[in-house]
């Protein structure tokens, strides 16, 4: 998480899609405003400087500097991305920073060690969602691309991890309002 902190602007306002306790939260909190999105009910609690909302992005208004997802696009279907990616440009401000923490598929031992444990955590029912999808870094940085966002970047950030965390960092090019009044 510390990695990934590194990459949040000061003081950026952030929108943290599936927050989970909210853990990302916590540690960007402080000067910055933090909203915390959670779709399982039995993850959230009061935290102190976040305005914690149990539901789905879409129940979220407003514009931010800073949006993350971390650990959350693996348990949603492939066909469902785009349409969140678009929603996120589409709360960013102009210049705003989406940041992706997920799994490369391609880093075939560490993602083998994360297929087991994530099988077993959702056996247990420890997470939402039914999906386990992945996409390779650069198969994922044409996504965001191609969805209009610009100087897209993948940066592994496993070093020393058994899972092979990788951080999308990609930037809003136009403002939101732009982003929804005009085709891509």
């Amino acid at each position: 998480m510390l990695r990934v902190l590194n990459a949040l602007p000061a003081n950026a306002s952030l929108l943290d899609i599936g927050a989970g306790h909210g853990l990302f939260a916590v540690l960007a909190s402080g000067t910055r405003r933090v909203v915390a999105v959670e779709p399982d009910a039995r993850k959230v609690r009061p935290i102190d400087g976040i305005a914690f909302v149990i539901g789905f992005d879409d129940a979220i208004v407003g514009t931010f500097d800073a949006i993350s997802i971390i650990d959350v696009l693996y348990k949603i279907p492939l066909d469902q991305w785009d349409a969140l990616l678009t929603r996120c440009l589409s709360r960013l401000r102009t210049g705003g920073i989406l940041i992706i923490k997920e799994q490369d598929p391609t880093a075939r031992f560490k993602n083998a060690w994360n297929a087991i444990q994530e099988r077993g955590a959702s056996a247990l029912g420890l997470t939402l969602g039914e999906s386990f999808s992945y996409e390779a870094p650069s198969e994922f940085i044409a996504r965001l691309q191609r969805l209009g966002f610009v100087s897209v970047n993948a940066k592994r950030i496993d070093f020393g991890y058994p899972h092979p965390h990788v951080m999308y960092t990609a930037r809003a090019k136009r403002s939101a309002v732009a982003a929804i009044s005009s085709p891509p």
